[in-house]
């Protein structure tokens, strides 16, 4: 075997004569990718400044061993050639590079007018200033090594001026250089210092995808968080600042640190992260509150309504309790509830911890919230509660006097007692009846008093003069949903919620639904000195009225969490406002119905004479059936949509208009609370029908005995309740039929 190997060496040794270096070649070199952060195996530069600066990096050999490297290929060569039993050497690995655009007068923070001088004072300003978080030493060297190589080219005049005109004809092929892998947290490092913090973010997340050695990556990381330090930074340098920026920006920093990272990396970095969220969290949180109420913006507001629990439960009670932000805990809450519902305060201060006693101002918010949710939401329950959160205050209010103390919320009672009809409380808490009455404030007497009339014995039209100004300037303008709210005191007290909840609370005084009517009297004798009855105006006015749904045009409603609700009740309050607003049967009749004129079938059945001719008879006859066909329907209809299955879609084959809105939303609310309606007609009389000229549409009167039986969860059987009523609809003609569009109550 010896012999044998010695005469396979010497017959290598007689070949290699012929075989000249030039005959072996080292592969070809292929032209590297350009797409930014693309990573790529690649065997050269971009461009010659990139070349320069993957000299520095020593990713180039010298003459010398690339003489010794091609001695040893033609050796290799040969004895591969004589040798056919030995393994060919193992390929190392091909060399990693990542495109970075770098340039160099960016990365030093230099201009282009600097003179060699000002190029090299950037460089050691950058050089002297490293990182200040935990670096590795290689991310560390690869920074110097580039900051050094980009003044070299910038500090000597030719290859500056070689650059720049690379920078003119083809900045991006200039400035794109292929980073070798090991060395990209080095140039990450160099373009956050520059300020590329998008480019950073970029080439980083793409890196953090793939498995990375422990340092390597903590280097990676680190550089992104520090991009979200600036871009948090930027954010804040705003006027006014972005402080829902800030946040997103520094929390990403911080949740990146703690879970891609480790607990001891850059801990002071993640320190002072923490600490600046704590400082501009109770801005944050204000910001989101003060989105829009709009559905799309629910969300974020929702995280806003969490950090101010977070924060107000969190310090605790007491007004002079630090938070960040320069606020104290009663300038915070102050502030939130400027950007809050009324529904949003009232649910905080009811889910607010035991632990946590409430603050005088803070309940004064809350019973101005709920008197909000009372007149708005057509919601009189709340108004009790309201009414217990003054009495509070009353009883905890420290001030210097008994009679201060006593007059200091007496003002809140009074107008709730109002606005549940209490005429004789309302009086006792304002002290209008008596002189000597602790609770009476002269400016508030005299106020009332300018605004009644001489024959006003319970100073009615002052006192609602009063509660409108009291909700105008005091209530509504504290709450985000109600600021800058239209209202008229009508809307509440002729509500036929709000009616059978006032009936509900009769009693051994005077009756809280006679006090309603008489307010909303009131509100119609004001629109009658505005126009007088029967003149165009006065019809036009009106018109616009029932349009604008001013006044309620429903037969019978069901409150809200109302159980044993009087039909009979309700259906009588809805016909006051109806009869205070207007007389409509006084005013003349539209100009659509002035073609056929009003026939009364009631009386006409029974004062026949022979000069009614007897095609109008005829014709009477055929509205009536007609008009008695449309109510029928709609009963029947009613009793589906009401009854055990909700049949909502069949309101559409008998309603349109105005009263198919108003009728859905009641019946959803009905089944939305589990409750059922049995409702049965009993006898219906149709008394009139007034036909327009076209015969399009017409007004139908007509009195109708049900009979109506509730049931629910509380009280799984009601009784039924029988009612008589008279009741006016408008109905018109479309393509599937007559609809019902219009309705009132008459009595």
């Amino acid at each position: 075997g010896g012999f044998q190997a010695h005469r396979n060496l010497a017959s290598a040794h007689r070949r290699r004569d012929s075989i000249t270096p030039s005959s072996v070649s080292p592969p070809p070199v292929r032209p590297p990718t350009r797409k930014l952060s693309k990573v790529s195996t690649i065997t050269c530069s971009s461009s010659k400044w990139a070349e320069r600066l993957l000299g520095d990096f020593q990713f180039f050999t010298t003459s010398a061993d690339a003489s010794s490297e091609l001695q040893r290929q033609q050796l290799s060569l040969s004895s591969s050639i004589t040798t056919a039993t030995l393994p060919p050497p193992p390929v190392p690995p091909p060399e990693r590079y990542v495109s970075i655009p770098l340039d160099f007068y960016k990365v030093l923070g230099a201009e282009t007018h600097f003179l060699g001088d000002g190029i090299r004072r950037a460089y050691e300003a950058r050089v002297s200033k490293p990182p200040a978080y935990g670096f590795s030493q290689e991310a560390l060297i690869s920074r110097r090594q580039i900051l050094q190589a980009a003044c070299e080219t910038l500090a000597n005049f030719n290859s500056r001026r070689e650059y720049n005109h690379g920078l003119i004809d083809d900045e991006e092929d200039t400035v794109l250089t292929q980073v070798p892998w090991d060395n990209v947290p080095g140039a990450l490092c160099v373009l956050q210092e520059a300020g590329d913090t998008e480019l950073v973010l970029e080439i980083g997340e793409t890196m953090l995808k793939e498995r990375l050695a422990k340092q390597f990556k903590q280097d990676v990381v680190l550089v992104i968080a520090l991009a979200y330090v600036d871009m948090s930074r930027n954010a804040m340098a705003f006027n006014p600042p972005d402080f829902i920026r800030g946040c997103d920006m520094l929390e990403k920093a911080l949740k990146l640190l703690q879970e891609e990272g480790a607990s001891s990396l850059a801990p002071d970095l993640q320190a002072q992260i923490d600490e600046t969220l704590e400082e501009i969290t109770p801005r944050y949180v204000l910001e989101f509150l003060a989105l829009p109420l709009e559905d799309e913006f629910r969300t974020k507001r929702e995280e806003g309504l969490q950090g101010v629990r977070n924060i107000l439960w969190a310090v605790g009670g007491g007004g002079a309790s630090p938070l960040y932000s320069g606020f104290t805990r009663e300038d915070f809450m102050k502030e939130a509830f400027l950007h809050m519902t009324s529904s949003e305060q009232v649910d905080l201060f009811v889910a607010t911890p035991p632990n946590i006693p409430p603050q005088n101002f803070e309940v004064h918010g809350v019973a101005l919230a709920l008197v909000s949710q009372a007149f708005m939401g057509k919601k009189p329950q709340h108004v009790p509660c309201a009414d217990n959160l003054f009495e509070q205050l009353q009883q905890s209010t420290h001030s210097n006097t008994l009679k201060e103390r006593e007059m200091e919320f007496s003002l809140g009672r009074g107008l709730c007692s109002l606005l549940l009809g209490e005429l004789d409380d309302c009086h006792a808490w304002l002290g209008l009846d008596q002189a000597d009455s602790r609770y009476r404030n002269p400016a508030v007497v005299e106020f009332v008093q300018e605004n009644s009339n001489h024959d006003d014995v319970d100073y009615l039209r002052g006192l609602c003069k009063l509660l409108e100004t009291w909700l105008t300037d005091v209530v509504f303008p504290r709450f985000r949903d109600t600021k800058d709210v239209e209202f008229r005191l009508n809307d509440y007290y002729d509500d036929p919620t709000v009616l059978a909840y006032l009936e509900s609370r009769e009693g051994a005084g005077r009756s809280p639904l006679a006090a309603a009517t008489a307010i909303v009297r009131i509100g119609a004798e004001a629109l009658q000195k505005v126009f007088p009855l029967g003149s165009q105006e006065s019809e036009e006015f009106l018109e616009k009225i029932v349009n604008d749904n001013i006044v309620t045009v429903v037969t019978e409603s069901v409150g809200e969490k109302l159980k044993d609700v009087s039909v009979k009740a309700m259906c009588a309050g809805v016909a006051i406002g109806l009869l205070a607003l207007v007389g409509l049967k006084g005013m003349p009749p539209r100009d659509r119905f002035s073609g056929q004129g009003k026939i009364d079938l009631a009386t006409a059945s029974s004062n026949v004479t022979s000069e009614v001719d007897s095609n109008t008879e005829e014709l009477s006859k055929q509205h009536a059936s007609l008009a008695e066909g449309v109510v029928r329907k709609w009963q029947n209809v009613k009793s589906q949509a009401f009854g055990p299955d909700h049949c909502l879609g069949k309101l559409t084959e008998v309603l349109d208009g105005r009263m198919l809105k108003l009728w859905t939303d009641r019946a959803a609310e009905i089944a939305k609370l589990g409750w059922v309606y049995d409702c049965m007609l009993l006898d219906l009389t149709v008394n009139s029908v007034t036909m327009s000229s076209d015969e399009q549409h017409a007004v139908v009167e007509a009195t109708i005995n049900e009979s109506i039986a509730l049931t629910d969860v509380v009280h799984p059987t009601s009784g039924p309740n029988t009612t008589t009523y008279t009741t006016r609809y408008e109905i018109s003609l479309s393509d599937s039929g007559w609809r019902i569009t219009d309705g009132a109550l008459l009595i």
